[in-house]
């Protein structure tokens, strides 16, 4: 690894950090999608990480677009981290679910860090609201980058949104270790700058002890499973509820 990538390695972290910018932190907070809300008896805990784990295809993937669109329409200022697929295919998904995006990438408000469309084609560059990483093992430059992005967020001294498509992405690509050190370096900043955040995991491609380790460092679990969510962690009661995709998005019941 890079000296930079050493430098995260050997970073001490305080999971329970509060923010030193003046940020709306500690308080319970509308997640603009009311389905979800239901699972966390009204609002949901600002500043959170939370970890979405199914297999693939449960609908990880829009609730985590519904949870950045909705902060958005909010003038909630939000940052999608692509790993598994791109930047044009993950606007194209966004826009077969209703949901515009264009108008928060001309006005700032969203950012999206593309680590994956690079390693195949090496010639893009930076535009606009995109910004892209090397390849998925760069990740001294994929922290940097996400840095650079929360220093200009806290300057206005906004809470903001940060969805993290996939960790399974980059679990697969790195060493358990590296990854789990890179995680935990990043769990604690989100935190710091006052980021609710999403971190999706695909549920059976890794081992009992991986899901375990990223659950550790999160504050809560929303686990999909046969048509069925759950929230674990933040008191809730761990219930099972159905719930149903369609071109509106997820519905909890």
């Amino acid at each position: 690894m890079s000296g930079s990538q050493t430098q995260i390695e050997n970073t001490d972290i305080d999971a329970n950090v509060n923010s030193q910018q003046n940020l709306s932190i500690g308080q319970s907070q509308s997640s603009g999608v009311a389905s979800l809300d239901l699972l966390f008896a009204g609002n949901m805990p600002s500043p959170s990480n939370i970890v979405l784990l199914g297999a693939p295809l449960c609908g990880k993937k829009i609730l985590s677009m519904q949870y950045i669109y909705e902060g958005l329409r909010s003038e909630i200022p939000g940052i999608f981290v692509l790993t598994d697929f791109g930047y044009t295919d993950w606007k194209a998904k966004m826009h077969g679910m209703k949901m515009d995006i264009t108008p928060f990438e001309q006005s700032g408000l969203l950012h999206i860090v593309d680590a994956y469309s690079k390693q195949y084609e090496p010639s893009l560059q930076d535009a606009g609201a995109v910004s892209y990483i090397a390849n998925l093992s760069a990740l001294s430059s994929l922290s940097i980058k996400l840095a650079e992005i929360q220093d200009k967020i806290a300057q206005t001294g906004r809470p903001h949104r940060l969805v993290f498509h996939s960790v399974s992405t980059l679990l697969q690509e790195i060493p358990s270790k590296a990854f789990y050190k890179f995680l935990q370096f990043e769990v604690g900043k989100f935190r710091s700058k006052g980021a609710s955040s999403f971190f999706c995991m695909e549920k059976g491609m890794h081992s009992s002890e991986d899901e375990g380790m990223v659950a550790h460092l999160m504050d809560g679990i929303l686990e999909f499973e046969n048509s069925k969510i759950r929230l674990r962690g933040f008191g809730s009661k761990e219930q099972w509820h159905d719930y149903s995709i369609s071109e509106n998005g997820i519905e909890i019941k």
